[in-house]
């Protein structure tokens, strides 16, 4: 049986449930590619804080969508123009920020749905391509994007990640047009 999923635009009251998906995804998703230290050292308040001020205050063209079951918020995706410098003059392009789902309800389609909400708003706000940056070890997730069209533009990056450790991480992209 299939969950009734609930798709909608997240408000700053979602922070704390946005904030509870990602630590507790990060902590599944990441285990092994990032030091566990820094996994467990991964804190809620902070992320919380970070939601709140960035879903109060949105920048233009910034999106972002919660699914929930029966009330409960299971995941999220974010979207908006590049952050990348190198990206950002591009204005038909549109990144998708972030897609995280608490680990009890992989698996089960909500993915996916959260992916088309989030290309979805991409599209509304007018982009015509979209990016992605993603864990160059993160094979689990790579499948997954690749299953939903992304190609792997062979661009790679260091990022800072949680605890100023460096994570390596590859761009893709998705035609919006199709």
């Amino acid at each position: 049986m299939r969950d009734m999923v609930e798709l909608r635009d997240a408000t700053p009251a979602d922070a704390h449930a946005i904030a509870t998906v990602l630590v507790r995804s990060w902590r599944v998703a990441y285990r092994g590619l990032i030091p566990d230290d820094v996994l467990a050292g991964l804190s809620i308040p902070d992320r919380e804080r970070f939601w709140s001020d960035g879903l109060t205050a949105r920048p233009p063209g910034t999106s972002a969508v919660v699914a929930s079951i029966e009330g409960a918020i299971v995941g999220f995706a974010a979207t908006g123009p590049p952050l990348v410098p190198a990206d950002s003059a591009d204005p038909t392009l549109g990144d998708l920020y972030a897609l995280y789902l608490a680990p009890e309800v992989w698996r089960r389609g909500i993915g996916t749905q959260l992916h088309t909400a989030a290309l979805d708003r991409l599209r509304s706000c007018g982009f015509t391509h979209a990016g992605l940056w993603i864990l160059d070890t993160n094979e689990r997730a790579l499948r997954f994007y690749i299953r939903q069209g992304w190609t792997d533009t062979g661009r790679s990056q260091l990022d800072e990640g949680p605890g100023g450790n460096e994570l390596r991480e590859r761009r893709l992209h998705h035609d919006l047009s199709d």
